[in-house]
């Protein structure tokens, strides 16, 4: 898969992913950037951090895309896949609860669609 290797993915994903991975714990629970990471699916989309949590674009530039689920840390230890977009009335807003970073990451890539990815360098509008 191109993904697995980086063939295909603009440097600009590469680099942000270099810059999340970087990040210090108060910022991003690192068992949770490094698992979506080895994941080849998300590594191929552009990652942003926001209050702790671990989100994805399909783009390289705002605005972003707004359809990939994110990952954040519960104060119970275990992880989140949300929607944010997603209104609670749609029923697609939760993905699921995971016990590990990687059943996490594990949810969220079954969630996308087989053609998404990787990132396309632009905006969401030029998806």
């Amino acid at each position: 898969m191109a993904a697995e290797n980086g063939a295909g993915t603009p440097g600009s994903v590469i680099r942000e992913w270099q810059s999340v991975l970087a990040e210090p714990s108060g910022v991003i629970d690192p068992a949770l950037a490094q698992a979506a990471h080895a994941d080849p699916r998300l590594r191929s989309l552009f990652p942003l951090i926001s209050h702790g949590s671990l989100q994805f674009s399909r783009c390289t530039r705002p605005p972003w895309s707004r359809d990939v689920p994110s990952l954040f840390r519960r104060r119970d230890g275990r992880f989140s896949v949300i929607r944010l977009w997603e209104t609670g009335e749609s029923g697609r807003r939760d993905v699921g609860v995971a016990d590990t970073a990687p059943e996490a990451v594990a949810l969220l890539s079954a969630a996308l669609p087989e053609d998404w990815g990787p990132a396309i360098e632009g905006a969401a509008d030029e998806l």
